[in-house]
Order: C-alpha cells, then structure tokens, then sequence
C-alpha cells in the first residue's frame, strides 16, 4: 500500500531550489562583508593631507553563472557623473588638488605627464603647438591596498563569518517557513 501527501513533492522542489540559491545568498553576503572591512580599512589608511580622496575608495560585486567576483579599491565600482571642468588657462592659483577622481595619482605616482593638444608632434614638417611638461609624481602611499587588507586581515575573516551566518539564519528560516 502506497501513502502520498498533498504538496510534498512542491515542498521537496522548494528546499533543493532554495539549497542552491543558499549557498549562493550566504556567500555573497560574506563577500560583501570582507569587501567593507577592507575597504574601511584603506580609507583609514589614505594620508589625512588628501582626505577628499576617501570618497574613492568602493567595491564592485558581479555574481556570475559560475563565479563571483569582486573588488575593492580606489576607482572601483559605480562612477558618477562627470562635472563640468572649468577653463583653468590662465589661472594662476595652483593644481587642482587630489581628490577622489586623482587619488590614484597619490597612491601609485605618474610618469612624465604633458598636457597641451600636441597635434602637430605626429606629422614630420609641422612645427610643434606648446606642450606643457607637468613632470613626474612620486607614489605617495604605494602599496596602500596591500598594506589596508594585511592590517584588517583579521577583521575580513571575522566580518565574513559574521554575514555569512546572519544569511545562514535567514535563509533557514524561509526553509521553515515553507507551506
């Protein structure tokens, strides 16, 4: 003799699609998790004399079909919109100072830099047009995400256990709530 219960196939359906939709919602929770204690940590890190510059340091997460990857960093993530750059020929006031937009010059340094249009430098037999030399500008801070994710190491680990088990609770309670 044979016994079936209305809905236990649905129910059996529900728990295997919500078991890999699980681990997926508890591991990126934990990502995200480890991606803000280090991101924190770098914008600890920046040098007080380009604070505005803090306001680069963000994170990218793209979920996949079979990988997830993320970033944390300075240039990462949504940019906003562009602001109008004013005319600055003329002025005599200094740079532009560093910023969130320039932060990676701070960090990384330049090569020689030469600002002008410079049209006539391609084609032999034309003179050159006026081509400022901005020269060249040390690494301030190199090495600053490596040295922001060995200080907060430990925090990343305990940030993404952290999450992870927050989702991990969640997500046994939608089991339970199962009709």
């Amino acid at each position: 003799m044979t016994a079936s219960v209305d809905g236990l196939e649905a129910i059996l359906k529900r728990m295997e699609l919500l078991k890999q939709s699980s681990k997926v919602a508890v591991m990126r929770s934990a990502i995200r998790g480890g991606l803000n204690a280090i991101g924190k940590q770098m914008k600890a890190e920046v040098d007080p004399q380009v604070k505005l510059g803090r306001k680069a340091v963000k994170s990218r997460f793209k979920k996949g079909k079979l990988e997830i990857t993320a970033k944390v960093g300075f240039g990462v993530g949504k940019k906003s919109k562009k602001t109008k750059v004013l005319n600055r020929k003329g002025n005599r006031k200094g740079g532009v100072g560093i910023a969130e937009n320039n932060i990676h010059w701070w960090v990384t340094g330049t090569k020689q830099r030469f600002t002008g249009t410079g049209k006539g430098r391609a084609k032999r037999g034309n003179r050159p047009k006026p081509v400022m030399d901005r020269g060249a500008m040390p690494a301030m801070q190199p090495g600053l995400a490596r040295i922001a994710y060995a200080k907060a190491r430990g925090e990343v680990k305990a940030e993404m256990i952290k999450r992870g088990a927050l989702q991990l609770e969640k997500e046994v309670k939608k089991l339970q709530k199962v009709k």
